[in-house]
């Protein structure tokens, strides 16, 4: 409708909309108050990259999923984490942040469309910065649904919207979880990796009983492989919480060259690019099975 939520209520309640009392409509009768170009409005897959364990490679399946997803589809990228590091990649000056958009305990909040920022065709970033690291105490119920809040108003508009978790549980991560759609968890090829997994499984299984029972674990990725060897002994370990994607993305000294020249892995090799382009396609064939 090109409207934010707030105006669209609104305007609902003026014009008496059916559904307007419950704040559920159906399109047909939208169709009759609004002109509605189909092809320009999306359902949207929120997918959370996420994993408690810091130095697993959550930025990096984000941006570069994000990069490969973005050449037929159009894409935003949500930095979740107050470290940043996806917003530095792509934005050198000090902007409005994801923080702003909020509302959180009762500061007055920017829509998230006015701080957008393309950064390639295709795909856009919402820009994080250390304030998030305050969202750590739910002070009011509706807290835990911040995120998903601020995302309603523009889920129409992107195809895929890739949240970049920060390394943790609690307030931040819950957030993104209900925000959600689905959970791809990114886990490096070594013997450490393997701790935490059974506390994220936990705090996933809790979303989906108390607060968002659409929340689908899509599985998870071997990132950073080395040898085959190593591959299949880890995969055997985490089989035991979640299914593993078939697509491993390999160490390559590309991935830190990009993230150091501050550019986008296109620029740098496109043969690390297609290892994320099998990653975007298995993702697809993924969902596809779960829309069915």
């Amino acid at each position: 409708m090109r409207q934010d939520l707030k105006a669209f209520l609104d305007h609902a309640k003026e014009f008496k909309i059916p559904g307007f009392k419950v704040g559920k409509f159906k399109g047909s009768v939208l169709n009759k108050y609004y002109e509605v170009h189909s092809s320009e409005y999306f359902d949207s897959h929120v997918i959370a990259i996420s994993n408690q364990k810091g130095g697993e490679g959550k930025t990096t399946i984000s941006l570069y999923l994000s990069e490969a997803l973005a050449l037929e589809h159009r894409v935003l990228l949500v930095d979740w984490d107050p470290q940043a590091n996806a917003t530095q990649l792509f934005l050198k000056n000090d902007i409005p942040s994801v923080m702003d958009c909020l509302g959180y305990r009762g500061r007055k909040s920017k829509p998230l469309k006015d701080i957008i920022k393309n950064v390639l065709p295709n795909l856009d970033i919402v820009p994080s910065s250390l304030e998030l690291a305050n969202l750590t105490t739910p002070y009011e119920r509706d807290d835990f649904e911040l995120l998903k809040e601020s995302l309603l108003p523009i889920r129409s508009e992107y195809e895929y919207i890739i949240i970049d978790c920060p390394p943790s549980l609690g307030l931040i991560l819950e957030n993104a979880l209900i925000a959600a759609d689905y959970i791809l968890v990114p886990i490096q090829t070594r013997a450490f990796s393997l701790q935490g997994i059974k506390d994220l499984y936990e705090t996933i299984l809790k979303i989906q009983k108390k607060a968002n029972q659409r929340l689908t674990l899509l599985g998870a990725v071997l990132n950073q492989y080395e040898s085959q060897k190593a591959l299949t002994g880890l995969a055997e370990g985490i089989k035991k919480y979640f299914p593993v994607f078939e697509t491993v993305i390999a160490r390559r000294e590309s991935i830190p060259q990009a993230q150091a020249k501050m550019t986008h892995l296109a620029k740098i090799d496109n043969a690390t690019l297609k290892n994320f382009k099998d990653l975007a396609n298995e993702l697809k064939e993924k969902l596809n099975v779960e829309k069915k």
